[in-house]
């Protein structure tokens, strides 16, 4: 299983950047997980709409799906031309309603996710759990091949997060607040600090911090989630890859 992040600002992307949007490659297909703003442009370094086996929209805030109507732009243009024979496979929240509803089309299978039942994708068995945003979240479990992927989501610290991500090969976590950033109001996220306690309570094996403030100190970031840990923790780029 690959992990390639597409982007990893919180809130609007950077010149030539991207908000939450990550791939995930396994040997039977591809899995994008968020669609934030200018991640269609990032994904089509990799890969295309046909190439997917599904889409997984942690929440429905725009920086997690602003591009989603774009995919299915492209989903339209692949099935009217033969290249895509299916409809987008989309699992998302069923609130806010409007926002669900606006996924719907005649190129689109979309899916609530219920945390009580798993979904398979690209042979990958996939869990979900809700969290603490300020609207419906949910971080999101992939297994693969005996590997194990955590991605948090958006949420504020939250205790079942360290049973979900136990053990897990990579955490892709939230680290939105940094100290003497006025990025966010802090309400629903969580910090460098919070972020490296749960990897290390939940004795993840990599910990990677995304949905990043664009005036935080990512060194202070990295030194401090590192120092909690007890292990390295890392910032993406827009060409970070992790193979699990």
């Amino acid at each position: 299983m690959k992990v390639t992040v597409l982007g990893y600002w919180g809130g609007y992307p950077s010149a030539g950047g991207a908000t939450a949007g990550y791939l995930i490659t396994t040997d039977e297909g591809n899995i994008l997980l968020d669609c934030g703003s200018g991640v269609m442009s990032r994904l089509s370094f990799y890969t295309n709409v046909e190439s997917l086996s599904g889409v997984i929209l942690s929440h429905l805030h725009y920086d997690h799906m602003a591009d989603i109507g774009i995919l299915q732009y492209a989903a339209v243009g692949a099935r009217r031309t033969g290249r895509m024979t299916n409809k987008l496979q989309i699992y998302a929240p069923d609130s806010p309603v409007s926002a669900m509803q606006d996924l719907m089309g005649n190129h689109s299978d979309v899916y609530a996710i219920n945390p009580l039942n798993k979904v398979s994708l690209a042979g990958a068995e996939i869990e979900f759990i809700p969290v603490q945003h300020t609207i419906s979240c949910y971080a999101v479990k992939i297994k693969y091949g005996g590997k194990t992927f955590v991605y948090s989501g958006d949420t504020s610290y939250c205790e079942s997060l360290i049973d979900f991500a136990q053990n897990a090969d990579i955490f892709l976590c939230e680290a939105t607040i940094c100290e003497g950033s006025r990025h966010t109001t802090g309400e629903g996220h969580m910090d460098a600090v919070q972020a490296g306690t749960i990897a290390k309570k939940a004795n993840v094996k990599k910990l990677v911090l995304t949905h990043l403030p664009h005036d935080g100190d990512f060194e202070f970031m990295k030194k401090t989630a590192s120092e909690v840990f007890g292990r390295p923790a890392y910032i993406p780029n827009v060409v970070s890859t992790f193979m699990l």
